[in-house]
């Protein structure tokens, strides 16, 4: 499965208040649904005689649909799979490392085969497990007498099936605290200064330095290497945030979220 592959999170904001002004930040946000990038490529499965193919998948891998673990070689988030057939429109997935289940997936197609929802519970990505559905449209069908799963698949949204990312952030005497539903917290100074990250497998500290009012650079590290680097800028309404992601690797992300309360 594709970590949204990556399951991709709107974590970590906030801005220095001004006197004993508010800070834009303070409250509860909330992520607004997953969008597919422009210009993704469409996810391509296969499932007939027997055997799963996911051609894009990195890496790429075939399996037999039999209901038992198999091997699969050159995934960090994984070593053995397991695909069972349920009926003619459903499958299940269950992901392994060294032993331990890291995502279970339900992967259905609707009675009319265009569109396909995929339910999966990740146990790799922090403190507690993750609820996460994506639904995708059909872009070209399988190979005759091929299980109805498989063919091309235009992602269409993904969001946590919980809003386990809701987030709440406050601002007070230069620092922020930020802690989601998820586990994940921390106090950082708004001056740039490391501080420890609690419930990220990812990475350990973060720094968050101010920019301007509305807006907040934060750096993620693991072991003092900076991961990714998030810049949050709230409207002028107070109501929505923006977001733009960049792991330092050309990978560049956009997101917006709201604000519950």
């Amino acid at each position: 499965m594709r970590r949204f592959t990556q399951v991709v999170s709107l974590g970590l904001l906030a801005v220095c208040s001004v006197a004993l002004a508010q800070s834009p930040f303070d409250g509860t946000w909330r992520p607004d649904p997953q969008q597919a990038e422009p210009g993704r490529k469409p996810d391509v499965f296969q499932l007939v005689n027997g055997e799963y193919d996911c051609r894009s998948c990195t890496p790429p891998y075939t399996v037999k649909a039999d209901g038992m673990d198999h091997a699969i070689s050159g995934n960090p988030r994984y070593d053995t799979l397991r695909i069972t057939v349920v009926d003619d429109r459903t499958i299940t997935k269950t992901a392994k490392k060294g032993g331990d289940t890291v995502v279970e997936s339900r992967v259905e197609v609707s009675a009319d085969g265009r569109t396909l929802t995929e339910r999966q519970i990740l146990s790799d990505v922090g403190p507690r497990k993750i609820d996460f559905t994506s639904r995708s449209s059909r872009a070209a069908a399988g190979p005759a007498g091929s299980h109805r799963i498989s063919g091309s698949w235009h992602l269409i949204e993904g969001d946590l099936t919980h809003h386990d990312e809701d987030t709440e952030y406050h601002v007070a005497n230069g620092a922020l605290t930020m802690s989601d539903h998820m586990g994940r917290s921390f106090t950082a100074k708004l001056d740039g200064t490391d501080a420890p990250y609690k419930g990220e497998p990812e990475f350990n500290t973060v720094s968050v330095k101010q920019i301007d009012e509305r807006t907040i650079e934060e750096s993620d590290k693991n072991s003092g290497k900076v991961v990714k680097i998030t810049r949050w800028t709230v409207d002028p309404d107070g109501r929505t945030m923006h977001v733009r992601f960049d792991d330092g690797h050309g990978h560049v992300q956009q997101q917006t979220g709201h604000k519950l309360q």
